[in-house]
């Protein structure tokens, strides 16, 4: 017998297998479905259109010295009717005298080229709808990228893409004169990403900002960057470069315009995060953090910290949300936050090198609050007047009194009317 048929000969419309499928078409059975030709054969979607294009700069200079910060803005094209995930270029270029030869902070190794995004600020019309923190940046693509995206990142960010090689040959030593090293840093703000990207035909959905509902209001993308102490000065001081590429997405006329024309608007969830950072009041023992600011509908927080000397009492560290004086889940070991993101679909990505040592600077644990990442589980923090988030960090964890930083992650309903775009619910 065929293995092929072995599922038929067995079939007798009992059983499991009895509720699951069946062997007859008739006209009142309208839930049984062809796997041959089903919803995916027959789902026809609106017309649109979708390419990558960069982003102009409208605004501060595209190049500064690392040594000192500055910032760039970039006006969204007018021609985009969805704006989807945006994508952030940086060169850096080494200039004589720059000493970037060891570990101690001032190399261009453990995704140090990051670090140079201080925050990024999303303007609709005159509102800054989002501000998007170093720390939630880092935050974020830990969680929302693939490991092999995020190895590539880290790869990138820690100088691996280079005109020139360093002059030992290796990510950690020195940069040769006027060497360029490129980066690109996925900017994970109002797109999620976390679906399978081979869905069927008839599941696949596009996220991002409607500007083709919004056609009234300018979107500025604002780069503020840090400073880079890498030893270069006078004439030669090191240089940065940033541009902005983005998905731009065109939707048919008809779709365009009905979505402009319905008379009561149209609301649509968007991701959203905010932030919190706080320095611990010590080494060791419990902190209390404040985060009434959050007000998202949350699907999770993202708790980082800096790599501790002691990697093994850290995740020995409790971590407790209580909302309104209640507690959400009891104690968490941050252990068990290592493992919560890949329950919802995230991930828990660190940066490790060929010798399997953590090269990353910080820790992330996921601290869930819905079953699934965005899903309908997810909590309304701004329906309780108060929400706490306790941790306790063991000794001998850390040496210095670390920062903390707090990413909530979530959704807010932007809503579409009159040819203009609001934020109109949490």
């Amino acid at each position: 017998m065929s293995g092929a048929v072995a599922a038929h000969a067995a079939y007798n419309g009992s059983g499991t297998q009895g509720l699951a499928v069946t062997n007859k078409i008739h006209e009142d059975d309208g839930d049984v479905m062809s796997v041959f030709w089903n919803k995916n054969d027959t789902t026809r979607q609106l017309l649109f259109g979708s390419a990558f294009v960069e982003i102009p700069a409208g605004g501060g200079s595209g190049t500064n010295n690392v040594n000192s910060s500055s910032n760039v803005i970039f006006d969204v094209n007018n021609d985009i009717d969805c704006l989807g995930d945006m994508v952030l270029k940086l060169v850096y270029t080494n200039k004589t005298g720059a000493t970037l030869n060891d570990l101690s902070g001032n190399a261009v190794d453990n995704q140090r080229l990051i670090t140079l995004i201080n925050r990024v600020e999303i303007q609709v019309g005159t509102q800054i709808w989002q501000t998007f923190e170093n720390n939630d940046l880092l935050s974020l693509v830990a969680t929302e990228l693939s490991s092999g995206s995020y190895a590539d990142l880290s790869f990138q960010t820690s100088g691996g893409v280079c005109e020139q090689l360093f002059s030992n040959g290796a990510l950690d030593g020195q940069l040769v004169d006027d060497a360029v090293a490129t980066a690109f840093i996925p900017l994970k703000v109002f797109t999620k990403t976390l679906g399978p990207r081979l869905e069927n035909f008839a599941e696949q959905t596009e996220g991002g900002y409607l500007m083709g509902a919004a056609p009234h209001q300018q979107v500025k993308v604002k780069v503020f960057t840090d400073t880079l102490d890498d030893g270069s000065s006078g004439s030669d001081v090191s240089t940065i470069a940033l541009s902005l590429y983005a998905k731009n997405q065109v939707m048919c006329n008809e779709e365009r315009e009905q979505m402009k024309a319905m008379p009561m608007g149209l609301p649509k969830r968007i991701k959203m995060t905010q932030n919190k950072h706080i320095t611990a009041n010590g080494v060791s023992g419990p902190m209390e953090i404040d985060i009434d600011n959050f007000s998202l509908y949350a699907s999770h927080l993202i708790i980082s910290m800096p790599t501790p000397d002691a990697t093994d009492k850290l995740y020995d560290a409790t971590a407790e949300v209580l909302m309104n004086s209640s507690s959400y889940s009891g104690k968490l070991p941050l252990g068990l936050l290592k493992l919560t993101g890949p329950t919802m679909g995230l991930f828990t990505n660190q940066y490790t090198s060929a010798g399997n040592t953590t090269k990353s600077n910080r820790e992330i644990f996921v601290f869930p609050f819905a079953s699934q990442a965005y899903g309908g589980s997810s909590v309304p923090l701004n329906r309780f007047d108060n929400i706490r988030l306790k941790l306790t960090l063991p000794a001998g964890a850390y040496t210095a009194a670390p920062t903390i930083n707090v990413t909530c992650v979530g959704e807010t309903t932007a809503l579409y009317k009159g040819g203009a775009a609001s934020l109109a619910m949490y």
